[in-house]
């Protein structure tokens, strides 16, 4: 791309792409990335799109430096972040079927957060909840549905209130929750559950038991057919 390209904004069925220039200084794309969220102000505004980064490959840090935009601005109302180009196509399909679990009857209210849930604070919403950003010690989140944290999950957590939500999960890229709960089963989280950052994991109730495993299709499956099984 030319240097006055290094940020572009694409429209498609589900949203928007943001192609990222794959040579130029990550500073350099961060700058236009901003002034080209500035320039589709008059655009967006009132609009709720899914929004996908294509481009170049990013580092963990560099996608948490966008990450981090997306929760500060107020230009975009978005519904869904696509996973990066460099996440494997497991993860790819694991995502897909968490927007298609979203935007189901059962996910019909879902409520955007972008910021940190700090201690003393309590989020509480009858449907799912999204947060951009971590879950700090003392913090608590109360959802109807399902929850999913593009972050670090460490205070409380309570998901599947809502007992007509079918299947209720929890998704966290850190889950090391001091409490966690699905529909009625509260339980401490494991004393030596180690936070892995660059792994999402899913947390679901299979036979009164809350079971947190790697988001895969394997953990996936599991849940789904076993709940299923038991109708």
């Amino acid at each position: 791309m030319g240097e006055g390209n290094l940020v572009v904004f694409k429209g498609n069925a589900d949203g928007i792409t943001v192609i990222l220039d794959e040579k130029a200084n990550f500073d350099d794309v961060i700058g236009h990335f901003k002034q080209k969220l500035n320039e589709s102000k008059a655009f967006f505004k009132g609009s709720k799109v899914g929004i996908r980064f294509k481009g170049r490959t990013l580092s963990l840090d560099e996608q948490e430096v966008l990450m981090d935009i997306l929760r500060h601005q107020n230009i975009i109302n978005i519904s869904f972040v696509h996973p990066f180009e460099n996440e494997s196509i497991a993860y790819d399909e694991q995502m897909l079927w968490v927007k298609n679990e979203l935007e189901s009857l059962n996910g019909s209210l879902t409520h955007f957060y972008y910021g940190i849930i700090r201690s003393g604070m309590e989020l509480e919403y009858p449907g799912n909840i999204v947060i951009f950003g971590d879950v700090n010690p003392g913090g608590v989140i109360k959802a109807g549905g399902h929850v999913i944290i593009f972050g670090m999950m460490k205070g409380k957590i309570h998901a599947g209130l809502d007992g007509r939500v079918k299947n209720p999960f929890i998704i966290s890229r850190g889950m090391t929750p001091i409490q966690i709960g699905i529909r009625n089963v509260i339980a401490p989280c494991p004393k030596d559950e180690k936070s892995d950052t660059d792994t999402l994991k899913i947390a679901y109730l299979l036979d009164e038991r809350i079971y947190v495993d790697v988001l895969d299709t394997k953990s996936v499956n599991h849940m789904l057919l076993a709940n299923d099984k038991r109708g």
